[in-house]
């Protein structure tokens, strides 16, 4: 018997086509988990609306699709990144977690900040499933979660789920003629600005052809404030899904900040080297092997991409089973 399954869905209304690289995998994972059942979706980047909310107790279960989206402290559901309240939770709970990730390091210690951290914890605690077992992304994540109440599995990124031995052998050895890069918009002060001039321009004399992915359509407006030599030779990548994979069909390598465009060259069985320039990429490779580089240590990329090292990535396969077989009633355990 078909049922529906409501899915709050981060590529929604958004700008931002590493959303879209996310729920490309969850929509995957959740298709084989269910595929008998209808997914009725919603955005987590807008606010939910009534349709949305007269699903809360109409659907057999209630996902949350990847994404840096939990936070230690609370916003107010118009500005927050996910704009879920307590209005929302009134109507919709039991929701879980596919491959959440927390947002970022800060601390919220300061008294002012005690009545919102409190009211954080009240709204997941309302809005979250104390039923199923959540997927996060890394360990931090993992131990922010448990520090609100909630146990969780830590299943790496849903991205990387099918990244399978098989599929890492297929990876190349050697060093490509032509790289795929990226920079990442909405960091831009003055330190991520010399980060990038420094790696494009390395990429510059390294590889005979050059293609930046607008990832966002802002990247484009950074990419014309910043000072690199020979920066004509830089072939743009429009700003769609499809224009990316077009160009991962052919023997490329990936080296650039955003970290989804990095695993999708991955999929896509190119080597791929993120540089960090926020918690995501650094808490995941922590846990995963992901090939990373500190943006801190851009001055090594020269070296790193000429001399490239085998990637050997550990993926968390049993917790990935473990975590899908909570839903063994809908689905017959392997």
């Amino acid at each position: 018997m078909t049922e529906r399954i409501l899915l709050f869905d981060t590529s929604q209304t958004s700008e931002n086509l590493g959303d879209y690289i996310i729920m490309d995998s969850v929509n995957k994972e959740l298709r084989e988990l269910f595929p008998e059942d209808l997914l009725i979706r919603t955005p987590t980047h807008d606010t939910v609306g009534k349709f949305a909310h007269s699903w809360g107790n109409r659907t057999k279960l209630k996902f949350v699709g990847g994404s840096n989206l939990l936070s230690g402290r609370f916003t107010r559901r118009d500005v927050a990144q996910w704009r879920f309240g307590f209005h929302d939770a009134n109507k919709i709970h039991g929701i879980i977690g596919i491959a959440l990730g927390w947002q970022s390091y800060r601390q919220y210690n300061r008294l002012i900040d005690q009545p919102f951290v409190a009211a954080q914890k009240h709204l997941y605690r309302k809005s979250l499933s104390s039923k199923y077992l959540h997927s996060v992304r890394d360990s931090y994540t993992q131990k922010k979660l448990e520090e609100y109440g909630f146990q969780s599995i830590n299943t790496a990124c849903v991205t990387m789920w099918r990244l399978d031995i098989k599929k890492l052998n297929q990876l190349p050895l050697c060093k490509a003629n032509k790289v795929v890069t990226t920079i990442t918009d909405y960091r831009n002060d003055e330190q991520y600005i010399k980060a990038y001039e420094s790696m494009l321009t390395t990429l510059l004399k390294t590889y005979n052809q050059v293609a930046l992915w607008i990832q966002a359509p802002p990247d484009k407006e950074l990419i014309d404030r910043l000072n690199i030599p020979n920066k004509s030779r830089i072939q743009l990548i429009n700003p769609s899904l499809e224009a990316y994979d077009e160009v991962l069909s052919e023997d490329v390598d990936y080296v650039g900040t955003r970290l989804h465009a990095g695993i999708r060259a991955l999929q896509h069985n190119r080597r791929a080297t993120i540089i960090e320039v926020d918690n995501r990429a650094t808490e995941i490779a922590k846990d995963t092997n992901l090939p990373v580089l500190s943006m801190k240590n851009i001055d090594r990329l020269k070296e790193v991409v000429e001399h490239p090292t085998p990637i050997d990535l550990h993926i968390p396969f049993d917790e990935i089973k473990r975590w899908k077989q909570q839903f063994s009633p809908y689905k017959d355990k392997e």
